[in-house]
């Protein structure tokens, strides 16, 4: 039996309802920790909670667009001809296209952190992180494409329309690209900072807990995104359930929390001052 668009977007708001309340419980210790816990003397750190907060917010916007979105398919318009189905492919309908520029943006700003943690822990050298930046700057124009063209597409158009596929293909596999090589070049210097000073020191820092911090949470969202890619190129329905999931930014998000959080803060941040220039 296939999986239809409407039995998708149930699933979806489930999963979705599920990763966010997870989401949920991790932002407010971190902002807990982040504002209330700072040892003493030590200023706020205002850039991460700026980041944090946004992210949360951007989250709580979209999950409130997908549940608007359930009601007025499955309340409002669900007598209209076609049904809910018929409001699902209504692409240009505002909570379509509101809810697809909440989740350009939150994909942007993920990469972005991503991108900022990678040029900081390589001790802010332009040349490591200028090919990544390159395809962030791709992400962005191809994000405003899906957009764009989700506005001006025929009535009634599927997701999988030959005029969005070329955006959505090539927004998808440069975040993609710009999540392995970003989350890759961290994890390598963390690992030449932990050999260096084990060969120099016999011991060093026990960074382990940050490495495998920052290596799985990259490694689940790579992986999401990749079966994502292959699920809508294939046409298949079940792509509302990961991209929905992708949306939150969960696993990105939970790796940008507990970086915040004490005692791995500390171990980040002196990994940090030790890559400054």
């Amino acid at each position: 039996m296939s999986f239809s668009k409407e039995e998708s977007k149930f699933v979806a708001i489930f999963c979705q309802t599920l990763l966010y309340g997870a989401y949920a419980v991790i932002f407010f210790i971190t902002h807990w920790v982040l504002v209330h816990r700072q040892p003493r003397g030590k200023p706020i750190n205002w850039t991460m909670v700026g980041i944090s907060l946004a992210m949360f917010i951007l989250a709580t916007m979209h999950i409130a667009v997908n549940f608007t979105r359930i009601i007025k398919a499955f309340v409002i318009y669900k007598d209209e001809p076609g049904g809910p189905a018929a409001f699902f492919d209504q692409l240009a309908e505002f909570t379509q296209l509101f809810g697809s520029t909440i989740y350009v943006v939150q994909t942007l700003l993920g990469d972005s952190v991503v991108l900022l943690r990678c040029y900081i822990v390589w001790g802010r050298r332009l040349s490591v992180v200028l090919f990544p930046a390159i395809l962030l700057l791709g992400s962005t124009a191809s994000g405003i494409g899906i957009l764009y063209s989700m506005g001006h597409v025929v009535p009634e158009a599927e997701i999988f329309a030959v005029q969005l596929q070329k955006w959505i293909l090539t927004f998808f596999s440069m975040t993609f690209a710009t999540n392995i090589i970003c989350t890759s070049l961290v994890a390598f210097r963390i690992w030449h900072n932990m050999k260096r000073e084990s060969t120099a020191f016999g011991g060093g820092r026990n960074l382990r807990p940050v490495l495998f911090l920052v290596v799985e949470s990259g490694a689940v969202y790579s992986v999401t995104l990749l079966a994502l890619l292959v699920l809508y190129k294939t046409e298949s329905w079940f792509q509302y359930v990961l991209l929905d999931a992708v949306r939150t930014r969960l696993f990105d998000s939970i790796s940008y929390s507990l970086v915040s959080l004490t005692p791995i803060q500390r171990r980040y941040h002196r990994l940090l001052a030790s890559s400054s220039p």
